[in-house]
């Protein structure tokens, strides 16, 4: 497989990964808004701030996916980079991987403070079958899978960016 295969791939999977964490950004606080409607003061605290971090997420995705627009109008899914198209890609690797970074942190420190959660306002209603609510970290659990893969596809897509240009170059 020649190193534009590489490319073309790493951008697909690049794009892809940004669009299941533009999806995910748009289901991340289904799993508490129950807390809004039926929880103490610190359920509804703590469903604002989610609220906060799904936008702040959703914002990072959106930029992702405009991100993999870029490189695609650029043509990195069929020619080498020059010189100019490279230091685009450069840059959108840097923010990119600053983009998951700082989501995962904020995943992390968001389960965090999910698993301290005192959820004993809900037992009442849940007993009555009013709601139905299962503590389960997994919308958190996924957020961090999916952050982690669009950071293994933003260094493999610039990896091979760069190396086709400086291969290139060297010819």
């Amino acid at each position: 497989m020649n190193g534009i295969k590489f490319q073309r791939a790493g951008l697909f999977l690049y794009l892809t990964s940004a669009i299941l964490l533009m999806i995910y950004a748009l289901g991340f606080v289904s799993n508490v808004y129950i807390f809004y409607a039926y929880g103490g003061k610190a359920l509804v605290d703590f469903y604002h701030e989610m609220q906060m971090v799904n936008n702040n997420l959703l914002w990072k995705a959106i930029i992702a996916v405009i991100f993999a627009l870029v490189l695609f109008l650029l043509q990195i899914n069929k020619y080498t980079a020059g010189f100019l198209t490279l230091i685009i890609t450069v840059l959108i690797a840097a923010v990119s991987l600053f983009i998951g970074i700082d989501s995962i942190v904020v995943l992390v420190f968001s389960r965090l403070e999910y698993s301290a959660l005192d959820l004993s306002s809900l037992n009442r209603y849940i007993e009555r079958g009013t709601i139905k609510y299962q503590y389960s970290t997994l919308t958190y659990d996924l957020g961090l899978a999916g952050y982690i893969l669009f950071l293994l596809t933003s260094i493999f897509t610039s990896f091979f960016v760069i190396r086709n240009a400086l291969k290139r170059k060297n010819k």
